[in-house]
């Protein structure tokens, strides 16, 4: 039986494992040997290059390039993803991903003598557990899934990302704890607290932000670059070059993570800079004058100018311990994952709340693969893990004539759960339900409608979240019974015509 492997689906590279025949979280390497894979794609024609080549021909290619599709999952992005006239959508994008990495398991498991006698990387559907942000929706949840099915994989649970993390850590689930998760990755950062014992993971609450992630930083160091040069040469940086300047603002911040300093080289329309950035401030540049003026218009700090985010960080972190009634005397153990975890002035960040020391040098224990061998962990083990709603689920009612969600389910409610209510109709009623925490359903997502076709009178709405997050809901009156599937809004992808699509891309290894 071939074996179940666990996948990091990220914004910025993604990452994949299996449990070997010693019940050890093992890396699965891709075609160019690396241990994650950038979450990238170049089409070209009917093919697709994902990963390394396609970060390669961002300078070159004529045909578009694809990436941070994760942010985009489960919202209604118009035309961004029409290619040959088919709307694949951030799923569709997120599903060639997905069949890289099942090609490339599938390679991997049959030159060890894991597939079966006769199977195909065409007929073999590769189970998989995929994580997700912890503050995903059931949208973006449901539409991770259905990338996982139409990339061919069995996918047998979507869990969350900082509980991944957790497991590979080594967490002890039968010792009473509590457990904070830090997650920083290239596009997406989230929070989630857990209690664990009695060989039990629960969640308790998370919260984070879909637009805030590692190469937020890198554009800190970005436009920094851009700007600099053009003052010193009072030209800028051209069109053919800006991709060289991305490239070496990310080897700038990964240098600033080992080194206080670091030089960079800029050169384009004829000329040539040096610039040289700084992880912090230096004691002794605070005490000189000359030097401070100087450092307010053009010297290059990297912790301070990414005060905002880590403000955001910090806010985050406050709201999530407010929301579990916690202080962080309470927490047992803070678990950093994510790659842009490891900028020092993360752990810095959170030493300072916290006062206590973090970890973070573990043997065993990578930030960029954690969350992949974690989910690897899960699929294997069958740990319990019971997470909560990451968003409150209502139906519109009337008040005053105006339309008002009432929300039958509340934020961070433990799953699995069903909220049955009986309320009084009209005649031919719309069920409508919606995700989301205002009152008006503007401000909320619709994830689904139903004609009832009632008399007037009472009817009883039940709506119930399986331990994945996915909603459903049913209806019951007099002669009336009624169920609503839940499915995506993003233009109601359907499964059959999106797997179509993604069987006849080539996808180039």
């Amino acid at each position: 039986m071939i074996p179940s492997v666990g996948i990091d689906l990220g914004t910025t590279f993604s990452c994949m494992s299996y449990i070997d025949e010693n019940g050890v979280p093992i890396v699965i390497k891709n075609n160019d040997g690396q241990s994650s894979t950038p979450s990238v794609i170049w089409f070209d024609g009917k093919s697709a290059y994902v990963g390394d080549e396609a970060n390669r021909r961002k300078i070159a290619a004529n045909a578009p390039i694809y990436e941070f599709v994760k942010r985009d999952i489960g919202k209604d992005v118009a035309n961004r993803y029409v290619i040959n006239g088919f709307d694949y959508g951030a799923c569709g994008l997120s599903a060639l991903i997905l069949k890289k990495l099942r090609i490339e398991a599938f390679n991997f498991f049959k030159k060890k003598g894991l597939t079966g006698q006769g199977d195909t990387v065409k007929n073999t559907k590769i189970p998989a557990v995929i994580t997700v942000p912890a503050f995903f929706g059931d949208k973006q949840k449901h539409e991770t899934k259905l990338a996982g099915y139409a990339a061919g994989l069995d996918v047998i649970a979507i869990i969350n990302e900082p509980t991944a993390a957790a497991l590979t850590f080594g967490i002890n689930l039968n010792e009473q704890k509590k457990i904070l998760v830090f997650d920083l990755g290239g596009g997406t950062f989230d929070v989630t607290i857990l209690k664990i014992g009695d060989g039990e993971a629960r969640v308790i609450t998370s919260d984070g932000a879909d637009e805030l992630g590692g190469k937020d930083w890198d554009k800190i160091i970005e436009d920094y670059l851009f700007s600099e040069f053009e003052r010193q040469t009072n030209t800028e940086i051209p069109d053919d070059r800006i991709w060289d300047v991305k490239v070496k603002a990310l080897k700038a911040k990964f240098a600033l993570t080992e080194d206080l300093e670091t030089d960079v080289e800029l050169s384009g329309n004829g000329e040539s800079i040096t610039v040289t950035l700084y992880r912090e401030r230096a004691e002794s540049d605070n005490n000189q004058f000359s030097s401070l003026m100087f450092d307010e218009d053009h010297r290059f700090y990297f912790e301070e100018r990414a005060q905002d985010k880590l403000t955001l960080c910090r806010t985050i972190l406050s709201n999530i311990l407010a929301k579990a009634n916690l202080s962080w005397n309470d927490i047992d153990e803070i678990v950093l994952a994510g790659g842009s975890s490891r900028m020092p002035m993360i752990p810095k960040l959170l030493e300072k709340l916290s006062n206590r020391t973090i970890k973070k040098n573990i043997p065993g224990f990578s930030l960029d693969t954690a969350i992949s061998q974690g989910a690897a962990l899960f699929s294997k083990s069958g740990t319990k893990v019971y997470d909560v709603t990451s968003k409150s689920i209502g139906i519109e009612l009337k008040e005053n004539n105006r339309p008002v969600i009432e929300h039958l389910i509340k934020k961070d409610s433990a799953l699995p759960l069903k909220i049955t209510q009986t309320f009084p109709a009209e005649s031919n009623a719309i069920l409508k339900v919606y995700e989301g925490e205002s009152r008006d359903p503007d401000l909320c997502t619709l994830r689904g409608r139903l004609e009832l076709g009632n008399p007037t009178g009472k009817v009883t709405i039940a709506l119930s979240i399986d331990l994945n997050g996915l909603i459903s809901a049913s209806v019951e009156a007099d002669d009336l019974k009624a169920e609503l599937k839940i499915k995506s809004e993003a233009g109601d992808i359907d499964i059959f015509e999106l797997q179509s699509k993604i069987d006849i891309v080539d996808v180039r290894l």
